[in-house]
Formats: C-alpha cells, structure tokens, sequence
C-alpha cells in the first residue's frame, strides 16, 4: 500500500509538470563581431644608448589573406609615472614599418606602445607594449636581453633540485612497487 502511494504521488507530480511552460529566458546575442582579429608586435632595444635615438619596428598580423590597413600610433611614455614623452601616428599598409625615435634622457626606464586603428570594420583594433631602458653601455653595463633590470624570471637554475628530487621519488616509487610483485608467490592451481 505504501509503495502504491508513493509511486501514485510520482505520477502525479510527473504529468502536473507537463503542463506547465518552459521559461523561455532572452536570448543573449552571440559575441561573434564580424571583424578578423590582429595581432600587433612591436620591438625596441633592451638597452638604448645615451644620444641615440630609439628605432622601433611595428606590424600587425591577421589571419587573412588580405593585408591589414589603417594608422599605427607609437606612444613612449616614462616608467614608472606613465607621463607621455613622445607620440606619432603613421600609415600602415602592411609589412615590418621602423619608426626612428626621439633621443631620450639617459639613466631612465621607458615603454614603448603601438595601438592599431584600421581603415575599415574589416579587421579588429590591437595593441602592444615593450619596455626599454636608456643607460650607457660598457664592459660593466652590457646590453640585457631580458629587458630593464632582468625582470624576466629564472627558469632553469634553482628549480633543478625540485626537478631531480621528483625524479628521485618516481624512480624510488617505481622500484618499489616491481620488487613488491616479484616477491609474491604465484597463485597455485
């Protein structure tokens, strides 16, 4: 009789659901904007020397066969106040373009900027930024390739002890677990 009850009251829940509508929510509209994606890259010594001027290279890079178009603004600004020391806005009509720079003060940190705007709605707005420093460069003072101050990471030196411990405990673990199975007897029929 129980049983009877509690499966009557399942079917009654079931077909009183039945008639009851789905929720039709708003549809969100669908991200997709029509325009091809672009990649900007620009490139700037780590290390500028005083009295020389800044030479930057700028592209931009799309996933199509037609070239990207429009006008490339460079910006530099000073580090870390972000005060604009210098900006131009030059035609782009694809390939690598080299920009030269103003001459900037020595013993200072820089970044450089490029923002692409294009001709048309064909292709999407980018940006990129690299930093840049100004400092003499000698026997004491060689030019850094991991940017001012060799702010990029160290991948290789004190991680190698993390790396042969773990390789350790695997070897170790490995070896234990082939002694441990050799050493059982086999099943007798």
């Amino acid at each position: 009789m129980r049983g009877s009850v509690v499966l009557a009251g399942a079917i009654l829940g079931a077909v009183s659901l039945v008639g009851v509508p789905a929720h039709a929510g708003a549809a969100a509209p669908d991200p997709y904007s029509g325009s091809i994606e672009t990649d900007c890259s620009i490139s700037v010594p780590a290390v500028v020397e005083p009295g020389k001027r800044v030479v930057i290279r700028v592209s931009v890079d799309a996933n199509s066969q037609t070239t990207p178009t429009g006008d490339i603004a460079v910006t530099i600004t000073e580090r870390p106040s972000g005060d604009a020391v210098w900006d131009r806005t030059v035609n782009y009509n694809g390939g690598s373009k080299r920009i030269v720079g103003p001459v900037l003060d020595k013993d200072r940190s820089y970044a450089a900027t490029a923002r692409f705007f294009p001709s048309d709605n064909t292709f999407a707005r980018c940006r990129a930024s690299e930093a840049f420093a100004v400092n003499s460069v000698d026997d004491n003072n060689p030019p850094d390739d991991n940017g001012p101050g060799g702010l990029l990471p160290d991948t290789g030196g004190p991680a190698m002890l993390w790396l042969l411990v773990g390789v350790g405990l695997l070897g170790g673990g490995a070896a234990t677990v082939v002694y441990a199975r050799r050493r059982t007897s086999p099943a007798t029929a």
